[in-house]
This record gives C-alpha cells, structure tokens and sequence, in this order.
C-alpha cells in the first residue's frame, strides 16, 4: 500500500475540484495529477498519463460522466475509476457499473469517509456508502414485495 496513486479529476465545479483535491493532498497515498471540467479532456488525460485512479462527475461540461468513463476504460481499463454523484441514486450508481466504474461516491461525504473509501477501493476491500445501500434495498424490497407494498424500512445512523 506505499505506492503513490496518481488521480485525475473531473468535475465542472471549480470549487469542487479543489476541495477534493485538498483532500487527497493530505493523503500520501494519493497524488492529484491532473484535473478538468470536461470529459473529452479527461479521456484524453487518462490515455497520455495513464493515472491508477479517476474521479469522474455525473455531468460534465460536454458529456455524462458514465460516457467519459467508457471511453477511458477502453484506454486505461486497469485504472479505478470512481463516479461522483449528489445524491445517493440507484438507476445512477448501476450506471456507473455498467459504464465501468469501480465505485460510487457522494459530494457530500465526510472527509474521513471520503479517504476510508479510496482507500479501500485501492486495497480492494470496497463497501458501498451507506446511503446509497439503504436506497438499494429500499428498492429491491419495494419491487419485491406482493402488490407493490412498500415495507418500512428504517435507516442506520
């Protein structure tokens, strides 16, 4: 776990950019390498610097993230790529797998949980944020269930 993961960015938030990017800088097993608000310019830096990790947003400025994230995959496809999305969404984060992601990580996560999580994805021990676990089987036992009924379920803080 002592090699350096070098990270690529891609997110239209400036603002957004740069707190993730803070955020990986206090961690040594990552390093920002390069960092963009367009998905065209991310396949493209994913093919000439050939990054081990990628943070991809749901919307680009010119394309979907799950679009930017075939076309990297086809490049790089030993590279972890991880789908950055608002909101814990489960037609989303299947998305995300389909298009090639290894993970699915909120905007809104804790900074703590944030490193925990690409961490374990790097390490290979990686769980699903909570949240969006819960809106999975939210799912799963609504559609489940006779006539529609949708159970209670209670969330686990």
């Amino acid at each position: 776990m002592s090699q350096i993961n070098r990270v690529l960015l891609a997110e239209p938030s400036q603002e957004h950019r740069e707190r993730i990017k803070y955020l990986l800088e206090l961690d040594p097993l990552f390093e920002v390498v390069a960092e963009t608000d367009c998905g065209r310019d991310a396949i493209s830096l994913a093919d000439s610097l050939k990054p081990e990790v990628a943070l991809v947003a749901v919307e680009l400025h010119d394309m979907k993230g799950t679009q930017t994230i075939q076309e990297m995959k086809k490049m790089n496809p030993q590279m972890l790529v991880v789908l950055q999305a608002e909101s814990a969404d489960v037609e989303c984060f299947f998305e995300a797998l389909k298009s090639g992601a290894q993970g699915y990580l909120l905007k809104s996560l804790h900074p703590a949980s944030f490193h925990e999580y690409l961490r374990s994805l790097v390490i290979e021990d990686a769980t699903l944020p909570r949240e969006l676990g819960y809106q999975i089987l939210k799912q799963f036992v609504t559609e489940n269930s006779p006539h529609g009924v949708q159970p209670k379920l209670k969330s686990r803080t």
